[in-house]
């Protein structure tokens, strides 16, 4: 939060601080729900609150670009297993548990190439003194609330 109006570069957003377990928003607040990197983040004891929430929350959509250990390399699950603040959630048996649709999962198998393409054209934009970890860091889920 403390960086937020520095990422919005003068957009107007709402921005709030809370537990994604219990956020300080109405019910359908939202129409989508957005989660980069952070329901990997999550205990595994307080998952199902926090994908409740978020289905609480949002009105139509909940699109999450999150870590899955089952839809990744070997050599990605194995560098991860040092990182001991990163869990593995499967999104598409929580959501369906709430009786939610899956529209869409996708693993980086499915989105390799494009990826592959779009750091060819950025990298050298970039000038990163590191690589990237790759497509097979993440899975994309959408879900119909």
């Amino acid at each position: 939060l403390v960086y937020s109006k520095d990422y919005l570069n003068g957009y107007q957003a709402e921005t709030c601080y809370g537990d994604i377990c219990q956020m300080p928003l109405k019910d359908d607040a939202y129409d989508i729900g957005i989660s980069v990197g952070v329901f990997m983040n999550i205990h595994p004891s307080k998952i199902m609150d926090a994908v409740k929430e978020m289905a609480r929350v949002c009105k139509k959509y909940i699109i999450h670009l999150e870590y899955d250990e089952d839809n990744t390399t070997k050599e990605l699950k194995y560098k991860r297993s040092f990182k001991t603040n990163i869990v593995s959630h499967n999104y598409k048996k929580l959501y369906k548990k709430m009786g939610k649709e899956v529209l869409q999962f996708q693993t980086y198998k499915d989105f390799d190439k494009a990826y592959a393409l779009h750091i060819k054209n950025i990298q050298k934009r970039l000038g990163c003194w590191e690589e990237f970890e790759g497509p097979a860091k993440y899975i994309l889920t959408v879900i119909k609330v």
